[in-house]
């Protein structure tokens, strides 16, 4: 249905909120149907492309319209940051009826 839950893992880092400076941790950002990754230098910007799980959060309901839809996760650090090297999931498509 066009709204679902979805939930993501990691593995060999931990997960931190936006904010907590700690090694070896982060926070996902969601990109939704993104034409290219975000740039890796800086922080990643809030948009409607663009989902931050600034709370840790590690599940999130999505709403999505009919149709496909890429969905990839950047880890960021508390700052927003991707990791170097930076820490990416595989583009998964989706299909909402």
């Amino acid at each position: 249905s066009s709204t679902f839950t979805g939930r993501v893992g990691l593995k060999g880092m931990g997960v931190a909120p936006a904010g907590i400076d700690k090694a070896n941790t982060g926070h996902q950002h969601l990109l939704i149907n993104a034409e290219a990754l975000p740039d890796m230098s800086t922080p990643m910007p809030m948009s409607p492309g663009l989902k931050h799980f600034g709370g840790g959060q590690t599940e999130v309901e999505l709403t999505l319209p009919a149709g496909e839809h890429r969905l990839q996760l950047v880890l960021g650090d508390y700052l927003h940051i991707p990791h170097k090297p930076a820490v990416i999931s595989k583009e998964i498509t989706v299909t909402v009826k």
